[in-house]
């Protein structure tokens, strides 16, 4: 494997384990295990020097229970990161079937909303009409209609209502209304009134859904291309930017510790290089954090 993979697979490390807008530091991410592991060491190695007096079998002791904390605690942050990897994968590829159906031309979403429709169970008869669909739902008719909204529009009241009106009285036993975008918030009054015909609104996230169980999401590939293309806006974006963020909450718990394991070094004189040793490396990981996070918006290729 290439340096070039090892690379790439760092920075979309940094990408998945990050928040939406701001990559998380390899360096954050090493520390970030390293705290609980060390702390945990420290504790245990103090409890049982006090309790056999001999520092050699401490140590022993100490590092095997501290190997097995430490390998579970792996395996909790590589589950940690996989559920994050599918979750950022699965708004990425939601955002950019939301803006894809906004493009399209009327025609074109008629036929994706087809195929879309195909996957909700107990709908049969799928026939398309002029301006709506008509269909059998668990065995009853019923109509669709929809609107083919902007991205990341609304609906208004006026449009579900006069839809209603107007499908109301032509025997089907409920109707359901699509958006490509959102829904006001008025137009909860119709669904949620006590109407003799029922009808269901669903906006973009519920139609997102049906293209899940339809199968009309990216592929892997294109999936890979779009996170790239995510990861490159990040960088623009952090190199245009000049104002500076504040310390992040997890700086401050890095120079907590070496605080605590100076105060430790000073209580317990018998062992005050060990512990004088673990607050520097604390004290030192909270300021590369520090210049790393309070010049993040400096992001660059460089960094991992």
């Amino acid at each position: 494997m290439s340096f070039k993979t090892y690379l790439n697979k760092i920075r979309l490390l940094s990408y998945y384990m990050g928040t939406e807008d701001t990559p998380r530091h390899l360096i954050g991410l090493i520390a970030d295990f390293l705290l609980p592991v060390l702390g945990f060491f420290s504790a245990l190695y103090l409890w049982l020097i006090l309790r056999t007096r001999s520092p050699l079998v401490s140590i022993i002791i100490g590092l095997a229970v501290s190997f097995l904390f430490a390998l579970a605690l792996f395996l909790r942050k590589r589950a940690f990161y996989r559920k994050k990897r599918n979750q950022i994968r699965r708004l990425i590829a939601r955002d950019y079937m939301t803006s894809q159906l906004a493009m399209l031309s009327r025609q074109e979403f008629e036929w994706q909303l087809l195929r879309a429709l195909s996957s909700l169970k107990g709908l049969k008869d799928l026939e398309q009409r002029k301006g709506y669909l008509k269909a059998q739902y668990n065995y009853a008719p019923i109509a669709i209609g929809y609107h083919h909204s902007p991205y990341k529009g609304y609906v208004s009241y006026e449009r579900v209502w006069a839809f209603y009106n107007a499908y109301r009285t032509r025997g089907y036993n409920s109707l359901i209304y699509i958006s490509s975008g959102y829904f006001e918030d008025a137009c909860n009054n119709i669904q949620d009134g006590d109407l003799h015909i029922p009808i269901t609104l669903m906006d973009i996230d519920d139609l997102l859904d049906l293209m899940e169980q339809a199968g009309m999401t990216p592929g892997e590939d294109q999936l890979d291309h779009l996170v790239e293309q995510r990861i490159t806006e990040i960088k623009q974006k952090a190199r245009s930017a000049r104002n500076h963020t504040t310390i992040p909450y997890k700086i401050k718990r890095y120079m907590l510790a070496s605080l605590l394991f100076l105060g430790l070094s000073l209580l317990f004189r018998k062992y005050f290089l060990f512990y004088f040793v673990l607050s520097i490396l604390f004290s030192v990981l909270g300021l590369i954090n520090q210049v790393l996070y309070g010049n993040h918006k400096e992001y660059d290729s460089k960094s991992p």
